[in-house]
């Protein structure tokens, strides 16, 4: 689990910059690591969701990557870490601000 927190912290760098990489490193820091995972895959998801499909490469590459970070099963993924963090409410502000980017 921790190689794939950073897998996708690093696909993430890539993916929307390292600025918005840094603050999400810095959102999840102490945090668990199944946290930190589904955290980036919300901004991720959030930030390729946004993008606009311009051509039909640029289609693709969307395409790619919101099934690269299992962005259509992100909301069920992310109902599961919610309840096993129900009780904490440090970790249920991190998934609203990853929310909010």
């Amino acid at each position: 689990m921790l190689r794939l927190s950073m897998l996708i912290v690093l696909a993430l760098a890539a993916s929307i910059g390292h600025a918005e990489a840094d603050l999400l490193a810095d959102l999840t820091k102490g945090q668990p690591k199944d946290v930190a995972a589904i955290a980036a895959r919300i901004a991720t998801c959030a930030h390729f969701s946004g993008e606009e499909s311009y051509d039909t490469a640029r289609r693709r590459e969307i395409a790619a990557a919101m099934k690269k970070y299992r962005c259509e099963t992100l909301e069920k993924d992310e109902a599961v870490v919610r309840r096993r963090y129900k009780d904490n409410p440090a970790v249920l502000g991190i998934l609203q601000k990853a929310h909010e980017w």
